[in-house]
């Protein structure tokens, strides 16, 4: 699986000629805009462009739509765009504050018999997790290599009202966003191109929790949304850690985590690193940009345009 599967009311990805080279990235404190170029194996900003939000212009929520003034909010993505220096939008995807759309790996007992089957056991298992029917969400689902011998498939899902909102400023504006993911998914993209023998793991910080994507090969393992306070995002991943150690290993498999990019700031980097290493009893990588093949000046906000930058790299497959 070398991309995730998103949900969009506008194209259907898997039909598109080729994929958006500019992403924006939505958050609760910041919009972010960038446009890649490929340089070698590496990519660069050809256009970069981020923007402080008001506090309470967007409130991220799965079940309401999360803009609280649409003109407010439609004046700072044109802004965005100018610092960008995108003075014509055209095809652009993007991704949602942490919060506002929701992924889970969904394991089953044996493969459904049909389509109809299995779409009736993914919107069951949705409902049951999110707690919402799956007539009110935009549901996509991807097939993953099994684990132990049982099927598995990546879900994601966003509430129709929270995309109906954007979609209405994003017209507004003539702005053709043909992919709309979780922000995590984004931020994730960039350990699947990587697409090692090894485990992997993105954590995102937030001041709700964390999100956290752990990938083996080009595939996430698991996705895991944890909502606590500030103080306790550390226990919280040391336990995640404790959990894929004990429950996502393939039989008698080593454990091979040991790169881990944090979403956050320096210290935070180096702190959820020393849990991977105390969790997992091994030496861990704490990884930056430049690791990820983005080359970016170092003195550049990456932490609010990497879930941007991760979905932009998808228009090279």
């Amino acid at each position: 699986m070398a991309q995730f599967p998103l949900f969009s009311g506008i194209w259907n990805y898997l039909t598109a000629p080729d994929l958006p080279r500019t992403a924006l990235a939505i958050s609760e404190n910041h919009l972010a805009l960038v446009s890649l170029r490929r340089s070698g194996g590496e990519f660069e900003p050809r256009n970069l462009g981020v923007l402080r939000l008001p506090a309470g212009l967007i409130r991220a929520g799965f079940t309401e739509p999360n803009v609280t003034d649409e003109g407010a909010f439609a004046d700072h993505l044109t802004r965005t765009a100018a610092q960008a220096g995108l003075t014509r939008m055209r095809n652009l995807s993007a991704t949602l504050p942490a919060g506002s759309a929701r992924s889970l790996v969904v394991t089953l007992e044996t493969v459904p018999g049909s389509r109809v089957e299995l779409k009736q056991m993914m919107e069951w298992k949705v409902e049951r997790s999110l707690g919402q029917k799956s007539s009110d969400l935009r549901l996509d689902y991807g097939r993953l290599r099994d684990f132990n011998g049982r099927p598995q498939w990546l879900v994601s899902a966003v509430h129709e009202q929270v995309a109906v909102q954007y979609e209405r400023v994003f017209k507004q504006l003539n702005w053709t966003v043909g992919l709309l993911a979780p922000q995590h998914l984004g931020e994730a993209q960039w350990l699947i191109r990587a697409g090692l023998d090894e485990d992997q793991v993105v954590v995102s910080l937030h001041d709700g929790g964390f999100d956290a994507v752990i990938v083996r090969g080009k595939e996430p393992i698991l996705v895991r949304e944890v909502s606590c306070t500030p103080e306790e995002r550390e226990n919280e991943f040391f336990r995640l850690m404790v959990f894929y150690r004990d429950r996502l290993l393939p039989e008698n498999a080593p454990v091979t985590l040991s790169r881990v990019l944090t979403i956050g700031g320096a210290a935070e980097q180096r702190r959820f690193r020393e849990v991977v290493s105390e969790a997992l009893d091994k030496h861990a990588v704490a990884l930056d940009a430049s690791q990820l093949g983005f080359r970016v000046d170092p003195s550049a906000p990456f932490i609010h345009f990497a879930a941007a930058g991760g979905l932009a790299t998808m228009a090279w497959g």
